[in-house]
């Protein structure tokens, strides 16, 4: 993961790894940790399952995935696939989802770091602030993904 981050130029904070690699576990178990939910998806290359934690966010009566730091492996299989699993402890949900590319990027963008600036990897991977208007966040959306989440189609797996 770190790899193909670094490639990318994404850079994740120190610590962070530790810090996710305490989260699965407790998320695993079932502790809630706020909007703090395990994103099961299928390696795009491999097949294989991947599982990492993910902020779903609550926003204009919709839920949406935003990638804090932008290109990641979640986002590309999540692409690919189109398909996921939502988990925290025994409740599990399919999901699909569609990336938005408009003006909801940008308000999704703008609520998270509303929403979670708080949090230091959050606030420092931002540059638009929690006061800046849409017009700052434009710039940030185009290096945060975005995906909005729909309950899964019937059928699937």
């Amino acid at each position: 993961m770190i790899q193909d981050n670094e490639r990318l130029g994404n850079r994740l904070p120190p610590g962070l790894l530790r810090v996710g690699g305490l989260l699965g576990p407790l998320l695993s178990a079932g502790v809630p940790l706020g909007p703090l939910w395990l994103l099961e998806t299928r390696g795009r290359k491999t097949g294989a399952p991947r599982t990492v934690p993910v902020v779903v966010l609550r926003s204009g009566g919709e839920r949406w995935l935003v990638s804090v730091f932008g290109e990641t492996g979640w986002v590309r299989n999540l692409r690919a696939a189109q398909s996921a699993r939502l988990r925290r402890g025994r409740r599990a949900e399919r999901i699909d989802v569609t990336e938005v590319r408009d003006e909801r990027r940008t308000l999704a963008a703008m609520s998270l770091r509303r929403s979670f600036g708080f949090i230091p990897f959050v606030r420092d991977a931002f540059a638009a602030g929690p006061r800046d208007g849409a017009a700052a966040f434009e710039a940030e959306a185009a290096r945060h993904p975005v995906f909005l989440i729909s309950d899964a189609a019937e059928g699937m797996a």
